[in-house]
């Protein structure tokens, strides 16, 4: 074949340079064939690698849901059941003619309500109506708690008090019926989105509405907390918490504020937008606005319409850190809320009692003056344990007594004070207390802080005639500090 031959085909042959690369320039040659076959090769395996890892952690999302709801389920049936028994224990106790039986029944109506309360503390925050129920709740145990005291010094119930008791039987009963009712229907208002976060209140509400609409049921539309506000008032609302329903807010002061300057307010300590929901018509009147934070967890605020002060505020907690902290932790806790408060302008307030449950610090906080604790105006305040951000204020205790008070002179000198404490008791801190009596009565006290044993106990003595007003036994837990 000559230089300049071509094939048929009109292709040039190809030359032989000596050592010239003789591999083809184009077509399916073996190096540009494998990458083709290698990199397809490898994203497949990378799809499938993702793939795995997604199941896996959508398998271990679900079965965090499925534990959490479950908890959840529980303690509502827990409470459901509780409710029951209280309603029962009640219409026992309209029977009991006997003291011994009425301290009996009332010792145990006041178990059931610790147990429903603690219930109620396991449920997420979008519980719609845990606040309401809670207030229920803790008062009729408190004062079925001051009834037992009533019995054992041999006074007999009066008129009043079966009254109240039969108030609280009906409005007990309505309560165990509706809960009953959800939860045996499985309708229990314990959303979990499929991101892992729990509706809103107002998502929950909504759909709730929602399922009425299309006729699945009177229950399916209704709320727990409807009626709620027609369950009677109690005069006991806990140790050294006045009841606020009976009283006008003697915290409060100046005029009315708009729906603007709250949401102000609001927003300010929430540190986010919010939106108004109108105003709440209650022994205090607030405006009241909610939202939803970065994570899609619901935050409520309500500032009153008189003084624009806040009355309430609650956010989720960023973790679920539980367990009794130790010293220094809790020290910081204290400090996270009394810093807040003090921002906020309430100064002179001192922490007394702390639970920690969900990931939050509960401390209460109460006023002081001419180093009396008035225990009367408490604050509450959540601090979220993760963050040591506040994540909740209750201000309503403060709010209905907070006045400056004329405290009488300390007539009994606190050494003749000591000598009316129980010579079995070691006494391990002292201190000034004004502590409620009733709705309408305070008394300036000694505090003694004594244990006997491995028991700690609260003994206050009266400044003016040395009387032993109160006794409290101090109970410590994995959660923090009782005072029953």
């Amino acid at each position: 074949m000559q230089e300049n031959e071509v094939y048929e085909d009109g292709a040039q042959p190809e030359q032989d340079f000596g050592h010239a690369d003789k591999t083809p320039r184009q077509g399916g040659g073996k190096r540009h064939g494998m990458g083709w076959y290698v990199l397809p090769a490898v994203l497949a395996l990378a799809l499938a690698g993702v793939v795995w890892w997604g199941t896996q952690q959508r398998a271990e999302a679900m079965d965090y849901k499925s534990t959490a709801e479950s908890m959840y389920r529980r303690a509502y049936g827990e409470l459901s059941d509780n409710l029951y028994e209280m309603e029962s224990g009640l219409g026992k106790l309209q029977a009991a003619n006997s003291s011994a039986q009425q301290i009996l029944l009332l010792d145990d109506l006041w178990r059931l309500s610790g147990s429903a309360t603690s219930c109620m503390a396991q449920l997420p925050l979008s519980h719609v109506d845990t606040k309401q129920i809670n207030q229920f709740v803790v008062r009729l145990g408190d004062y079925a708690h001051s009834l037992t005291k009533k019995a054992i010094r041999g006074t007999a119930l009066t008129e009043e008090d079966a009254n109240t008791i039969a108030a609280l039987r009906n409005a007990c009963a309505k309560l165990a019926i509706e809960i009953g009712q959800r939860y045996t229907s499985g309708n229990i208002p314990l959303l979990l989105e499929q991101d892992g976060y729990y509706a809103s209140a107002q998502a929950a509400d909504a759909a709730a509405d929602d399922a009425a609409q299309q006729g699945e049921g009177q229950d399916a539309g209704s709320k727990d907390n409807e009626g709620i506000e027609e369950f009677p008032t109690l005069i006991y609302d806990g140790p050294f918490a006045e009841s606020a329903e009976k009283q006008e807010a003697k915290g409060l002061t100046g005029g009315n504020v708009t729906k603007e300057q709250a949401q102000k307010t609001a927003e300010g300590i929430a540190g986010q937008a919010l939106t108004y929901n109108g105003l709440v018509e209650s022994a205090i009147r607030a405006h009241d606005f909610s939202g939803n934070d970065e994570r899609g967890n619901w935050v409520e605020a309500e500032i009153t319409e008189q003084g624009g002060a806040l009355l309430w505020y609650m956010r989720s907690a960023s973790g679920n850190k539980d367990g009794r902290p130790d010293d220094s932790e809790a020290a910081r806790y204290r400090d996270a809320a009394l810093k807040k408060l003090s921002e906020m302008g309430y100064e002179g307030m001192q922490s007394t009692y702390a639970q920690y449950y969900g990931g939050k610090a509960l401390i209460n906080c109460a006023a002081t003056q001419a180093d009396a604790i008035l225990y009367s105006d408490l604050i509450k305040v959540w601090v979220d344990r993760e963050t040591l951000e506040v994540i909740g204020i209750d201000a309503r205790n403060y709010l209905f007594s907070h006045v400056e008070r004329a405290l009488p002179a300390l007539s009994l000198p606190i050494e003749e004070a000591e000598a009316k404490v129980s010579k079995n008791l070691e006494i391990v801190n002292r201190a000034l207390a004004l502590i409620p009596l009733s709705p309408q009565s305070e008394q300036l006290c000694y505090e003694f802080k004594c244990t006997l044993g491995e028991d700690s106990y609260i003994i206050y003595i009266n400044v003016e005639t040395g009387d032993e007003e109160q006794i409290f036994k101090i109970i410590d837990s994995e959660n923090g500090t009782l005072v029953i």
